[in-house]
C-alpha cells in the first residue's frame, strides 16, 4: 500500500502526524507530506518535491510505501483528515 498527500488540498491541521508519526512529517511551509522512515525502509525519504538526498517527488508521484505494522493508522489517517487530502493506493 502507499499514501500521498494533495499539497493544494492540505490545511496544515497536523492530524496525520499524531496518528501516523511514521508516515507524516511537516514541511516548513506549515503543511504536510508523507516519507518513507528509516526504520522501515533501510533509509528514509521525504516525498514534497524538494532536493537534495532523500528527496522525492511530490503528489501522487511521490507515494510513499507503508509498513503493514502502519497500515491501519494510514488509513485513520486518510479517514479522520479534516482536508480531506491523503490518498490511499492499495
Amino acid at each position: 500500500m502507499k499514501i500521498w498527500i494533495d499539497q493544494d488540498l492540505c490545511m496544515g491541521v497536523g492530524a496525520c502526524e499524531q496518528l501516523a508519526p511514521d508516515l507524516f512529517e511537516a514541511k516548513g511551509d506549515g503543511l504536510w507530506v508523507v516519507k518513507e522512515d528509516a526504520r522501515h525502509w533501510g533509509q528514509g525519504t521525504v516525498f514534497d518535491g524538494g532536493s537534495g538526498p532523500g528527496r522525492g517527488p511530490s503528489g501522487s508521484a511521490g507515494a510513499a510505501r507503508v509498513p503493514a505494522a502502519l497500515v491501519d493508522a494510514a488509513l485513520q489517517a486518510a479517514d479522520e483528515c479534516p482536508g480531506e487530502c491523503i490518498y490511499v493506493d492499495v
